[in-house]
């Protein structure tokens, strides 16, 4: 952060929990992409959705944040790390969320690559009404992931949401905890599936 103020040097990936507004950050990058896209459709910052997309292999492990792995910052938007994943775990390899292994309720989450998109902009064709599509609403199958800023969940402390690929997505089979015919992200939901900036 020091850094990052005095060179103007952005650090390759931001640690969340460091920002005592973590809204107030994630909402500024979101303003930044809007404000770079120059196209025939013009983007409104209030149709503008958070895109995010979880970067498997890279996992940091500091608590404080440095970054010890040589990391390129995105072309748009920003990386971020630091987050911690509650009631399942994450296959590296797949990509995706599956059931905790036995005594551990909290593991690091991987770099998590924030951005923003305009589905009224990409739902719009020529002649064609744009259609305000809907925070909450993620892709067919996927988990709309909660993250806290602290584990008391509630909506004061609700930063944003991540979507996750859940068992069952990317050629994964389907929970066998989970009851027969139960949807993926019904099934994470069930269990309180979460993001966590802090442990305590």
């Amino acid at each position: 952060m020091n850094t990052w103020y005095s060179t103007g040097q952005r650090p390759p990936s931001f640690w969340l929990t460091g920002f005592f507004n973590p809204q107030g950050f994630l909402t500024a990058v979101k303003q930044e992409v809007t404000r770079a896209q120059k196209g025939s459709v013009q983007w409104s910052l209030d149709d503008v959705l958070y895109k995010t997309d979880v970067k498997s292999n890279e996992v940091i492990e500091n608590s404080d944040g440095r970054v010890d792995k040589p990391l390129q910052p995105p072309s748009e938007g920003v990386y971020i790390h630091g987050l911690f994943l509650e009631g399942a775990g994450w296959d590296r390899k797949a990509g995706r969320l599956q059931e905790s292994e036995p005594k551990r309720p909290q593991i690091t989450f991987p770099i998590i690559h924030v951005s923003a998109m305009n589905p009224a902009a990409e739902s719009s064709g020529p002649g064609g009404i744009a259609k305000k599509a809907d925070d909450k609403q993620g892709d067919k199958g996927m988990y709309n992931c909660p993250v806290y800023k602290y584990p008391r969940r509630n909506d004061k402390y609700l930063v944003f949401r991540v979507m996750l690929k859940g068992e069952g997505q990317a050629g994964g089979q389907a929970s066998s905890l989970a009851p027969k015919g139960m949807k993926s992200e019904v099934n994470w939901k069930l269990k309180g599936v979460t993001l966590l900036c802090a442990k305590d």
